[in-house]
C-alpha cells in the first residue's frame, strides 16, 4: 500500500514540528526553572507604568503613522512601524549622546512629540495599492498560531526575573545600568567589551530606572510584533504552513532564548529582517517613501547593535540585490547606507568613548603559525559548527527538516525566482558568510575565536540572524510538496526569471 503524496507530507512534517514543540517546550522548562532559581524582581507599580506608558506611547505612533485609508491600515504594517519607531528612539538617544555627552531622558517626551508631528505628514503619503490576495484570510484562530502565542507570552514571565545570563550581566544589562549611572555613554567601560555598540543598551536603558521590568517590556513586545512580519512573509509563499512556520519560529531554541536573555542576537534578527522585508515588499508594509525610510533605521540598527553582524547583513542584502537585478533599487541601497553610517559613528566615536574590542581581529605575535596548527584549527571549527547546525537542540531539527523538504521538492521546478528562494538563498548566503570569516579567523590562528567555546556561542548565535529567512524556505518548499503543482508565490518587485 502507498501512501498518497499528501498525506506521507504531512506525517513528516507533524513529525519534525512535534519534534521542534517537544525540544521547545523542554527549553522552555529549562529557561523557566532558571528564571525561579534568580529570583523574583520586586514588583513596583510606577516602574511598571512609566515602561508600559512608553510602550503604549510607541505602538500608538506606530497607529498613528498608519495610511489615513485603504489597504496599507492593517495589522503587520502596525508591527512594522512599531520595531522602526522603537529603533528610531533609540537611535535619538544615541545621536545625542554622542553629540552632547550625555543621555538625557527628556529626550523622549521631545522625541515622541517630533515622531507624531511627523506621522501626521507621514500618514498622507500614497500608498500603492498591493496585488489582490491570492491565499485565503487568515485563520486567526489556527492552533499552531495560538500555541505560537503560548511561546511569547511564555517570554513575558521572564519580565519579573532578574537579569542572571552571563552576557546580559556582563554586557547588555551592565551598559543600561552604567548608563542611568554615569547619565551617558561612559558607562560602557565599567562593562565586558566596551567597543562593541551600544544601542541595544540605550533601548534597554530606557527603562532601566524600572525595578521590575528594568527596560525589557519594549524589546519583548517587538518580538511579538516581528511576529506578525514574519506570518505575513510566510503567507505569501506559503499560506497553509505559515501559522506552522511562526509556531518554529517561537520554538527555536536560539530566538526563544535569545528573547529571554536578552542577547543581543534577536534584536539584529529583527532590525535584518525588516530591512530585507521593506526591500522586498509589494506596497503592503509601508509606502515606499517610508520604506525606504525604514530601510535606513533598520540598517542602521544592525550596525549598531553588533557590528559583527554588518558582513553576513552586505552579504544577504547583496544577494537580494543580484537575484533580483534591481540594481538602482533604493531601498536596498538605503538600507546599506543607514548601516554604512551607523557603523562610521560609533568606529569615529568621540575618544573619550574609544576602547579596545575584546577580540580583536588580530594575530598572536608570540604564537608561531605553522600548516598543521592551522588545519587542526579548521578541523576543530568545522566540528563545532556542525554540531550548532545539525546537532544543536535549537537548530538541529530544522536543518535536518529543511534537507529532508529541499531534497524532496528539488524536481518541483518553478518559473521565476520566488519570494521563498531570495529568501532562502540570502539566509544562506548569510550562514556561509559567517562560516567564511570564522575560517579565516581559525586558520590564521586568532587567539581567541578559534577556541571551540567561541565557535559553540558565537557561531550558533550568529545563525540567528537570519534564520527567519532560512526558515521561511524551507516552510515555502513543505508548501510546495503539499501542492498540485508550485506554489503560486508573487516575486519580489524586479523579480527576473532565472
Amino acid at each position: 500500500m502507498t501512501l498518497p503524496r499528501p498525506r506521507a507530507v504531512w506525517i513528516a512534517l507533524g513529525t519534525l514540528t512535534a519534534a521542534q514543540v517537544g525540544i521547545g517546550t523542554w527549553r522552555a522548562g529549562v529557561m523557566l526553572r532558571e528564571g525561579l532559581a534568580a529570583g523574583e524582581q520586586p514588583f513596583v507599580l510606577a516602574g511598571v507604568a512609566g515602561e508600559l506608558a512608553l510602550s503604549v506611547a510607541i505602538a500608538a505612533l506606530a497607529w498613528w503613522w498608519l495610511p489615513v485609508s485603504g489597504r496599507g491600515r492593517s495589522l503587520v504594517a502596525w508591527a512594522v512601524r512599531f520595531v522602526l519607531l522603537a529603533w528610531t528612539l533609540a537611535l535619538a538617544h544615541y545621536a545625542f549622546a554622542l553629540t552632547t555627552g550625555s543621555l538625557r531622558p527628556i529626550v523622549t517626551p521631545i522625541a515622541i512629540a517630533l515622531l507624531a508631528a511627523l506621522g501626521a505628514w507621514v500618514r498622507r503619503w500614497s500608498q500603492p495599492t498591493p496585488p489582490a490576495a491570492a491565499c485565503p484570510a487568515p485563520d486567526t484562530g489556527h492552533p499552531a498560531l495560538l500555541l505560537a502565542a503560548a511561546f511569547w507570552v511564555f517570554q513575558l514571565t521572564h519580565l519579573v526575573f532578574p537579569y542572571h545570563f552571563t552576557d546580559a550581566q556582563d554586557i547588555w544589562a551592565c551598559r543600561a545600568f552604567k548608563f542611568a549611572e554615569h547619565g551617558a555613554l561612559t558607562g560602557v567601560f565599567d562593562c565586558l567589551d566596551p567597543a562593541r555598540p551600544p544601542l541595544y543598551s540605550v533601548m534597554l536603558w530606557l527603562g532601566a530606572g524600572d525595578p521590575t521590568f528594568q527596560g525589557r517590556l519594549l524589546p519583548t513586545l517587538m518580538v511579538g510584533a516581528f511576529g506578525f512580519l514574519f506570518y505575513h512573509l510566510l503567507r505569501r509563499v506559503a499560506p497553509r504552513l505559515a501559522p506552522w512556520g511562526v509556531l518554529w519560529l517561537f520554538v527555536t531554541d536560539h530566538v526563544m532564548k535569545g528573547a529571554v536573555s536578552f542577547y543581543a542576537g534577536v534584536p539584529v534578527m529583527i532590525a535584518a529582517t525588516v530591512a530585507i522585508a521593506l526591500a522586498v515588499d509589494d506596497g503592503a508594509l509601508a509606502p515606499r517613501r517610508l520604506a525606504i525610510i525604514g530601510a535606513v533605521i533598520a540598517g542602521a540598527a544592525v550596525a549598531l547593535i553588533r557590528r559583527d553582524g554588518l558582513p553576513e547583513f552586505a552579504v544577504a542584502g547583496a544577494v537580494v540585490m543580484m537575484r533580483t537585478r534591481a540594481w538602482r533599487e533604493p531601498r536596498l541601497w538605503a538600507a546599506a547606507a543607514g548601516a554604512a553610517v551607523g557603523y562610521l559613528s560609533w568606529t569615529l566615536r568621540p575618544a573619550v568613548l574609544h576602547a579596545p574590542p575584546l577580540f580583536a581581529p588580530t594575530l598572536d605575535p608570540q604564537a608561531p603559525w605553522t600548516l598543521a596548527a592551522a588545519a587542526h584549527a579548521m578541523g576543530r571549527l568545522l566540528y563545532g559548527a556542525q554540531g550548532q547546525v545539525f546537532s544543536h537542540y535549537g537548530y538541529g531539527v530544522f536543518a535536518w527538516g529543511w534537507i529532508v523538504v529541499a531534497v524532496w521538492a528539488a524536481r518541483r521546478a518553478t518559473g521565476n525566482v520566488p519570494l521563498a528562494t531570495l529568501m532562502g538563498l540570502a539566509g544562506l548566503a548569510a550562514w556561509l558568510a559567517t562560516l567564511a570569516l570564522y575560517a579565516i579567523l581559525t586558520f590564521t590562528g586568532h587567539p581567541q575565536m578559534s577556541t571551540l567555546f567561541i565557535i559553540r556561542t558565537g557561531f550558533g548565535r550568529h545563525l540567528v540572524h537570519f534564520y527567519p529567512l532560512c526558515l521561511l524556505h524551507a516552510v515555502s518548499l513543505g508548501e510546495r510538496l503539499l501542492s498540485a503543482g508550485p506554489t503560486a508565490s508573487p516575486g519580489p518587485p524586479g523579480a527576473h526569471p532565472s
